[in-house]
C-alpha cells in the first residue's frame, strides 16, 4: 500500500480514538521511509494534511509539532537516504520513549483513586485511554458492569463494547439518546478526551448531553487522558481552535432528498463545570470540590 493511500485511509478513519490515529500515522511514516527515497518536504506536506483533517486531536498535533520541527533540518540537508531514515526513526523512538506509558500512568492513578469495584459505569465512544484503564482494573480482578453507548453516527461504541466484554466485563449496549432512561442505574461516567482547555474539553458528539444528564442525576463524570491533550497550542478557550470540518452527510442519511441537508460533525465541546475530575498522567484535577472521587457528597 502506498504512503499516499495510507494517508487517505487515515484521514477517512472515523472509528479510532486519537491514540490509535497517532499509532497509524507513525506506522505510515515508517512505511514511507522503508519503501522509497525520502523527500522530507513531501512527507511534511502529507502530514500537514492529516493535521488539518483532525483539528481537535491534541495528541496528534503534539506529535506532529515535535516531529515536523525535528525533521526541518532534513529538508535542506544533502545527507544520504539511509541517514535520513536513521534520523527519522530516531526522532520517533525518542518521542515514543517519553510518551508510550503516559496513559498507563493516568489509568493507574484513576484505578487507585476511584472506587470501581461493584460499580456500574457509563462509557461513550471508543477510546484507547478507556481500554487501558480497564486493563489496569482487570489486573486487580475488578470487572465493573458497563453501560456502553452506540456512539453514532458510525457506532464505534461497538468496538469498545467488544474489547471490554473480552476483558470480562458485563456490557449493556445502549443508544446514547436513551441515557436518561438508564442514568439511575449508573454510579458514574468515564469518558476520554481529544483536547482539554481551561474552560472544558472536546470529545465525540454525545458527550455534552451525557454530561448534562449526569449533572441532573447527581452522578460524577470523570475524564481520563494523558497530559498531551492539554492543548499543545495553549488555547485558553475551545472557541479559539481551528473549526472542525463537516463529516460526510451520507453517514446520517444516504441519498437524502434535495430539500433535506444532513449536517454531520464528530466532535463537540463540554464545559469544565460538568466535569467532576480530570485524570492525567502527571496529575488529577478535581473541578467540583464538594463531590468526592467515589461519587459521595
Amino acid at each position: 500500500m502506498s504512503f499516499e493511500v495510507r494517508i487517505k485511509e487515515l484521514i477517512a478513519d472515523n472509528y479510532s480514538g486519537s491514540a490509535a490515529i497517532l499509532d497509524k500515522l507513525i506506522k505510515s511514516i515508517y512505511s514511507y521511509t522503508n519503501n522509497r527515497d525520502i523527500d522530507p518536504e513531501f512527507l511534511k506536506e502529507n502530514l500537514l494534511k492529516v493535521a488539518r483533517s483532525f483539528p481537535d486531536l491534541a495528541v496528534l498535533h503534539h506529535f506532529l509539532q515535535y516531529f515536523l520541527d525535528s525533521i526541518e533540518p532534513l529538508i535542506e540537508s544533502n545527507i544520504s537516504n539511509s541517514r535520513k531514515k536513521i534520523k527519522i526513526e530516531a526522532i520517533i523512538a525518542e518521542y515514543n520513549k517519553e510518551w508510550d506509558e503516559s496513559i498507563d500512568r493516568a489509568a493507574e492513578k484513576m484505578a487507585r483513586l476511584v472506587q470501581f469495584y461493584d460499580q456500574r459505569i457509563l462509557l461513550h465512544s471508543n477510546s484507547s485511554s478507556i481500554h487501558i484503564l480497564f486493563k489496569h482494573l482487570a489486573v486487580r480482578k475488578i470487572y465493573p458492569a458497563i453501560y456502553q453507548t452506540m456512539s453514532g453516527p458510525v457506532f464505534e461504541g461497538k468496538l469498545q463494547a467488544r474489547i471490554l466484554a473480552d476483558m470480562g466485563c458485563t456490557v449493556h449496549f445502549i443508544n446514547e439518546a436513551a441515557v436518561g432512561k438508564f442514568i439511575h442505574e449508573i454510579d458514574f461516567a468515564v469518558v476520554g478526551a481529544d483536547n482539554v482547555f481551561k474552560d472544558g474539553f472536546t470529545n465525540k458528539v454525545g458527550t455534552y448531553p451525557i454530561a448534562l444528564v449526569c449533572r441532573e442525576a447527581g452522578i460524577p463524570l470523570y475524564v481520563i487522558c494523558d497530559s498531551r491533550k492539554r492543548s499543545p497550542l495553549e488555547y485558553s478557550k475551545r472557541s479559539n481552535i481551528i473549526p472542525e470540518q463537516e463529516a460526510p452527510s451520507s453517514e446520517l442519511w444516504p441519498k437524502a432528498p434535495d430539500s433535506i441537508k444532513p449536517v454531520n460533525y464528530y466532535f463537540e465541546f463540554t464545559p469544565r463545570n460538568l466535569v467532576t475530575a480530570y485524570f492525567f498522567d502527571d496529575c488529577f484535577i478535581e473541578t467540583n470540590p464538594n463531590q468526592s472521587l467515589d461519587g459521595s457528597k
